[in-house]
């Protein structure tokens, strides 16, 4: 049998954990399927075997098979012959009496088949052993009824006819299937059991030959077993071919082929053989999903070892030698700790050890220094030992290395930049307040003349001329407004927001009393019911004196104003909006809507300084929300503004 070394890998268990193993031949029960290594040590165990003998795999991996023999074989070297014939001959059967772990003994079939690697170095044996003590006392029973008839033979040939009746009785309720042949090859006797291997009659049989039945890949080796029949007469010769049922399709069969024509009692060549379909099924079922498995381990894109409970390597895939830099099939049978000594008392080498003693599955993350190697692992335990998966995360570790590299960089840039925008920002604060106060004086001045003027000389400046003075006076007020604006703008700049539980709900109904009381024009107010949140009490009623207030200038030119307040929620933010019915505006201009002295309306139109919805931004900003609107010209406008939502605020 020939075997790439990375099916034998995964056939010793040197590729598949636990749960992999136990797909393939967990369910057999009726024959014990293990593999042993080169020295016949036992690496894998399945159900079959521990029914068989009574060890379960924990208890008898790792044992030699010499546990299996009785003392007698052992002290004669039996199971070394036996691996010697598998060596020899490709593989080894043979039967004989093997020992239970209670002390019983039963006889038993067992097939040993040699395994190499891809370099026909040895890796180990696969072995299938089947408990056949029934199938022999049979034979023993047949045995002992030919030799007693043989005897009756040589004692009496009055008997003879009689005793002919016993011993085909006896070969046609035989298991096996029993064919004499002469030395042409045609048949002198075929007992009944053959025909129900096989289904064909005797007389079907004699119009075959045996290139009609024979599958074609199996002809050539069965004629040279022939040859070998004819040449060693007295020496069984065993095959296992395929052959073709009378139903149509192939049949496995085991056969024994004797030569004993020159015997004067038989004169025939006996054929012995039983139908192996079901084993040699579960066989190639065994190869084909192991050669699948592996399959799949060398195409991943991880690298992938299994270590057995020693920590010593069983199978290591393509990728993995690849990361390390080495052959994976230099790694096989080594130990881990061996091969790379400076894991030990290293994260891996825990992470390792805790897997193996908790039989747990265990993520881990480390850097091996000699090869320059980030690495994650993914460990999971298995009945051998351990299935490990290795990936190779360099390049995101270099690059997480770059990016706080580059943050702490940024960090420090930007405390500097804080650093010299606070030094800018208090220089500003200062020449804002220098400024305020020197334009104070002369705006004073201009004010407190033409109040002057109106009142000393209204009556001699006629009409335009008090027309101009008026225009002074309000400009000069407007003027005073814009420092305070200004002032306000640049205090938002520095003050500290004091979060607190904040009714909402009330503050608008402050806000709105606060602006209409004086008001000889009716507006419609229709507040919705608005949940709390936690802000700065203070600043969220100027936001909402800026935002209502601009709503009643803006729709007070309209016959029946409507200002509507309510809220929504998304995610973990409330958003409020106030929406009236005013003038409203083009959206295409809605980016100026809250920089400082931006105005969409001229003053003839709406009075203003442009700096309120300015400072209503910087407020918001500072509470870490937002603040938007949404309007048509001539119908109205509606302002959103949201604040995150705070646990220590109940919701509605």
């Amino acid at each position: 049998m020939s075997v790439k070394q990375n099916d034998i890998s995964s056939a010793l268990g040197k590729t598949l954990d636990g749960q992999i193993f136990k797909l393939l031949v967990a369910n057999i029960e009726d024959y014990g399927i293990f593999m042993i290594d080169a020295n016949g040590v036992i690496r894998t165990w399945n159900q079959g075997a521990g029914y068989i003998f009574g060890f379960t795999d924990t208890e008898i991996i790792g044992k030699h098979i010499s546990a299996f023999y009785k003392p007698e074989s052992v002290n004669n070297n039996i199971p070394r012959e036996n691996l010697n014939e598998a060596l020899k001959n490709g593989s080894f059967e043979c039967e004989g009496w093997r020992v239970r772990k209670n002390g019983d003994v039963f006889w038993a079939n067992i097939v040993l088949t040699t395994l190499y690697n891809e370099k026909g170095h040895l890796i180990g044996f696969a072995k299938i052993v089947k408990d056949i003590t029934e199938r022999k006392n049979a034979q023993d029973r047949q045995q002992a009824a030919s030799d007693e008839l043989q005897q009756q033979v040589k004692e009496t040939k009055g008997k003879a006819a009689s005793t002919e009746v016993k011993f085909r009785k006896i070969i046609e309720n035989s298991y096996d299937g029993i064919t004499l042949l002469d030395e042409k090859l045609s048949i002198i006797y075929r007992s009944l059991s053959s025909e129900r291997i096989n289904g064909y009659s005797t007389d079907d049989w004699r119009k075959l030959t045996f290139e009609d039945i024979l599958h074609p890949n199996d002809l050539d080796k069965f004629n040279s077993t022939l040859k070998t029949v004819f040449a060693k007469p007295g020496i069984p010769a065993l095959l296992t071919y395929r052959t073709k049922h009378k139903q149509g399709h192939y049949i496995w069969l085991e056969c024994a082929f004797t030569n004993m024509l020159d015997n004067i009692s038989i004169g025939a060549i006996v054929c012995n053989f039983r139908d192996v379909t079901e084993r040699k099924n579960a066989q190639d079922e065994i190869e084909r999903k192991t050669e699948q498995i592996t399959n799949i381990l060398e195409s991943i894109g991880e690298g992938f070892i299994a270590l057995d409970r020693n920590f010593n390597y069983t199978y290591a895939n393509k990728r993995l030698g690849q990361m390390l830099e080495r052959n994976p099939a230099d790694l096989l049978g080594k130990n881990i700790w061996d091969v790379y000594p400076d894991i030990v008392n290293s994260k891996t080498y825990d992470a390792l050890v805790k897997a193996m003693t908790e039989r747990t599955h265990v993520t881990n993350e480390d850097y091996y220094a000699p090869l320059n190697l980030w690495h994650e692992v993914d460990i999971y335990p298995a009945a051998e030992g351990l299935s490990i998966f290795i990936r190779d995360i360099s390049e995101r570790k270099l690059a997480e290395i770059e990016i706080q590299v580059l943050n702490e960089t940024l960090e420090k840039k930007v405390a500097e930049r804080t650093a010299q925008f606070q030094a800018a920002n208090k220089e500003l604060e200062s020449f804002s307040y220098s400024v305020s106060h020197d334009l104070r004086t002369p705006l004073r001045a201009v004010n407190g003349y033409a109040m002057m003027l109106k009142e000393d000389f209204e009556d001699l400046l006629g009409g335009e001329g008090n027309r101009i003075v008026d225009t002074i006076i309000n400009n000069g007020k407007l003027m005073g407004q814009l420092i305070d604006d200004l002032l306000a703008f640049s205090r938002m700049g520095r003050k500290e927001v004091n979060l607190q539980h904040t009714d909402v709900h009330a503050l608008i109904k402050t806000c709105w009393l606060q602006l209409t009381d004086q008001m000889k024009q009716q507006y419609r107010l229709i507040l919705h019911e608005l949940p709390p949140c936690y802000a700065d009490p203070s600043l969220l009623k100027q936001v909402f004196l800026n935002i209502l207030g601009n709503a009643i200038k803006y729709c007070g030119k309209k016959g029946n104003p409507v200002i509507e307040v309510g809220f929504t929620q998304e995610k973990m933010q409330y958003i409020y909006y106030v929406k009236d019915n005013g003038a409203g505006f083009d959206m295409k201009y809605s980016d100026k809507l809250f920089g400082v002295f931006q105005r969409l309306h001229s003053n003839e139109e709406f009075e203003g300084t442009g700096v309120g919805l300015a400072l209503t931004k910087r407020i918001i900003d500072k509470h870490g929300g937002k603040i938007w609107a949404e309007a048509k010209p001539g119908e109205g406008a509606t302002f959103y503004l949201s604040i995150p939502v705070k646990s220590k605020v109940p919701k509605l």
